[in-house]
């Protein structure tokens, strides 16, 4: 046997060492990957954080007066409730914001209405309004919310004229709402 060469029982250990080396070092990686990092954590918390507090605002709903939606003023102070808002500006009529229907000279075209010139109901209004409602409906399903509540926000120009107004309202109760706020600005004068 050559003196140069190790013997069988020494490989055998050498090997043994190398696998229980492996093993231990495949442990350690795994106690690492289950430890979680508190650095992590705490950047996820602060920007939660500050995306609830910047969300979180006295009113549920905030108007924005321009040059073809001037508010009417009140003297009550009453706030806003957290309802869908449909828009009468001078030019469209907006849901949450979105155009839905364009005006002209005060009216909305006779090709949008279900029977003409005449009519009450606004197509494209009453589309989009039951798309709220049903993502409404949903949400209160899904959230176990209770019943869907059917109120709306009126936000109109204080000079909208009131065969526009009656179709909206029309509208909207076809469309499933049943309770109604209009919008009005603060700082109303007595005259």
């Amino acid at each position: 046997m050559d003196p140069q060469m190790p013997s069988t029982s020494q490989i055998d250990a050498v090997f043994a060492a190398k696998k229980k080396a492996k093993k231990e070092k495949r442990r350690n990686r795994e106690r690492e990957k289950q430890h979680l990092n508190i650095n992590s954590l705490m950047d996820a918390f602060t920007i939660i954080l500050c995306f609830l507090l910047k969300s979180f605002g006295s009113d549920p709903v905030q108007i924005r007066e321009s040059d073809d939606l001037k508010l009417p003023r009140s003297t009550n102070d009453d706030g806003l409730v957290d309802a869908t808002v449909i828009g009468i500006s001078t030019r469209s009529i907006q849901v949450n914001d979105r155009k839905v229907a364009d005006l002209r000279n005060g009216a909305v075209d006779e090709s949008m209405k279900r029977d003409g010139q005449e009519g009450l109901m606004i197509n494209p209004l009453y589309d989009a309004l039951k798309e709220v409602v049903q993502h409404l409906k949903m949400i209160k399903a899904r959230t176990g919310g209770g019943k869907f509540e059917g109120e709306a926000l009126i936000v109109g120009d204080k000079n909208t004229n009131y065969r526009l107004i009656s179709e909206v309202l029309y509208t909207a109760g076809q469309a499933e709402f049943q309770k109604f706020k209009f919008v009005a600005a603060e700082g109303g004068k007595a005259e």
